[in-house]
């Protein structure tokens, strides 16, 4: 994290607010400042938001949700990462909040340690992807895989090889020139391995077919 991190804490539960900062106050070089009520569109628009880094922002905030006060912060003229932090499930709103510029989301009941983790790699631009919605993405993906053949059966032996070689990280040519094979068969068998999968990277590719058991 650099030297001197200032983190702004949205939250309508003063005992979070003070126990989120006093949390990650206790690591040296972090400042945590907390946000009072009201939590309005117009009391916003006259916040200054450019010395903070980050802002930890609660999903609910009594008549109005964090998402849309972000929109209103994201709109200003600052460097600072939104992520929302909450105690829900935020699966179902995870991709309206990415869309608008939020730099993904943070549990409360994480660790000091993972939470100043996450700040920081959102502080360099990185998205914070919470498993919930990891867990959701995945299982929408397995559940467009055809469904009339057991999906172990769906695949040759070519392509779960290709899947195995694909695991090590290995290129097309690297691959081909393992088993024998051109890389044009490669590439190939890898446009028809995405197609049954219904995925577009090879990373999506190995998470599925591990999961399924397709490869070990």
């Amino acid at each position: 994290m650099k030297e001197k991190v200032n983190i702004l804490v949205i939250d309508d539960h003063p005992a979070v607010r003070e126990g989120t900062k006093a949390i990650l106050e206790a690591e040296p070089g972090v400042q945590v400042t907390c946000l009072n009520p009201p939590y309005t569109e117009e009391a916003f628009e006259k916040i200054d938001f450019t010395p903070f880094d980050a802002i930890l922002m609660d999903l609910n905030l009594g008549e109005i949700n964090g998402i849309q006060l972000s929109k209103t912060i994201l709109n200003m003229e600052h460097s600072c990462k939104v992520i929302l932090y909450t105690g829900y499930d935020v699966a179902d709103y995870f991709e309206e909040a990415i869309a608008i510029g939020i730099h993904g989301a943070i549990s409360k009941t994480e660790s000091k340690e993972r939470l100043l983790s996450f700040i920081r790699h959102s502080i360099n631009g990185d998205i914070i992807v919470p498993y919930q919605y990891f867990k959701k993405m995945l299982f929408h993906k397995q559940s467009k895989v055809v469904e009339t053949h057991s999906i172990n059966n769906v695949f040759n032996d070519r392509e779960k090889a290709i899947l195995q070689e694909v695991e090590k990280g290995l290129t097309n040519q690297e691959i081909a020139d393992n088993l024998h094979l051109s890389k044009r068969s490669i590439e190939y068998s890898l446009t028809s391995i995405f197609n049954k999968l219904n995925v577009s990277t090879r990373t999506e590719a190995v998470l599925i077919a591990k999961a399924e058991g397709i490869i070990e």
